[in-house]
């Protein structure tokens, strides 16, 4: 899926803008807090509801405004997301009201690289599951649908442990929650062993100095039953006032020469790491969909010296995905074929003399 055009208003610092975009490599040049980032922040909500700087929308609302708007051109869809202060989102597919943001997800697959997104590896487990149920969402129609719901019951039960002194009543949502379990695990570990080879190809051109492994836990004892293992922990559950097995904590392992890659790679390694790990789902999901993946890499230079950032471009640049890279100046992008890119200069938040690179020959 690529991006044809994309507009902004009261996003952060800036007011307004409408912006042409290239079918490739876009690029987004400005100062610290001039509002490149902000760019790809707003991209970023079109695929997922949320910014990944932060928690609260009402933060990126510009200064004495209600909401703010983002919409963009698709190939085939013109789609659209606005964020009150009060909470309130409202979504829109061809000027028609939405009300999932899933809807939105399944027509932009985006993944994003920025410099404190590198919980996937050295955060909690649920960078991880969050990562895996991306690429489960964009290959597995019904995973979101059974995901959703074993969520609902987990909610009930954990509610019922706090109210119930006998496993009896727990019976009936149990039934329904290990049903659940088995399609969202059996769905996430197809996906992980179908993704092994082209991580496994990334990661050996990325960081050749390594043995690289990697295991995915579902969330529980896989010898064990998970009927069984809620039934007998039920005790431990009621004190505890949550479930302890499930889907809902499953994780993935990295190693590298069988240590975790957290205790062994150095941050400029665990950045391209990171890397093969969004470029290997993005790959996966276009071969799998024939969706290709929009890609958002803020501060493309940070902890990468040359030859890692030219490794890095070439692969961005390969499979002819759509991609949007923010840097300070031009000549932090070693590696990028700049001919035929569209460049985007910000500065207060004023969006200006974008330029296509002509291409020659």
């Amino acid at each position: 899926m690529q991006i044809q055009s994309l507009g902004l208003q009261h996003f952060r610092n800036i007011e307004s803008a409408s912006l042409s975009l290239n079918p490739q490599l876009n690029v987004v040049l400005g100062k610290n807090g001039s509002g490149k980032t902000s760019v790809l922040e707003a991209i970023y909500y079109l695929g997922f509801g949320r910014s990944f700087r932060s928690n609260r929308a009402s933060k990126v609302i510009s200064y004495q405004q209600d909401s703010f708007v983002v919409f963009a051109q698709l190939e085939e869809h013109k789609i659209g997301l606005q964020k009150f202060k009060g909470g309130d989102t409202a979504l829109r597919i061809n000027k028609e009201t939405v009300r999932s943001q899933a809807v939105l997800a399944s027509l932009l697959p985006i993944q994003i690289l920025h410099p404190e997104g590198y919980g996937l590896v050295d955060g909690s487990p649920k960078h991880r599951r969050a990562y895996l149920d991306w690429g489960v969402f964009h290959v597995e129609h019904q995973f979101h649908g059974a995901w959703q719901n074993y969520k609902r019951i987990l909610k009930q039960r954990n509610a019922l442990l706090k109210q119930t002194r006998q496993y009896q009543d727990l019976v009936y949502w149990d039934k329904q929650l290990v049903e659940l379990a088995q399609v969202v695990s059996t769905q996430r570990l197809e996906y992980v062993t179908s993704i092994k080879s082209t991580l496994f190809d990334l990661v050996e051109e990325f960081l050749p100095e390594y043995k690289f492994e990697l295991a995915f836990y579902q969330g529980w004892d896989e010898q064990s039953d998970l009927a069984d293992l809620l039934k007998s922990s039920f005790e431990r559950d009621r004190m505890l006032g949550y479930t302890q097995y499930g889907p809902h904590k499953a994780d993935l392992k990295f190693k590298f020469n069988g240590i975790n890659a957290v205790d062994l790679i150095s941050r400029g390694q665990l950045k391209l790491f990171v890397c093969a790990l969004i470029l290997a789902q993005g790959q996966h999901a276009q071969q799998t969909s024939g969706k290709k993946t929009v890609y958002l890499i803020d501060d493309f230079a940070a902890e990468l010296d040359m030859s890692k950032r030219q490794l890095l471009a070439t692969c961005l640049q390969r499979h002819g995905s759509q991609v949007f890279v923010s840097a300070i100046e031009e000549q932090m992008l070693d590696g990028f074929d700049l001919e035929g890119c569209t460049m985007f200069h910000v500065e207060h938040g004023v969006i200006s003399d974008y330029k296509t690179r002509v291409k020659h020959g």
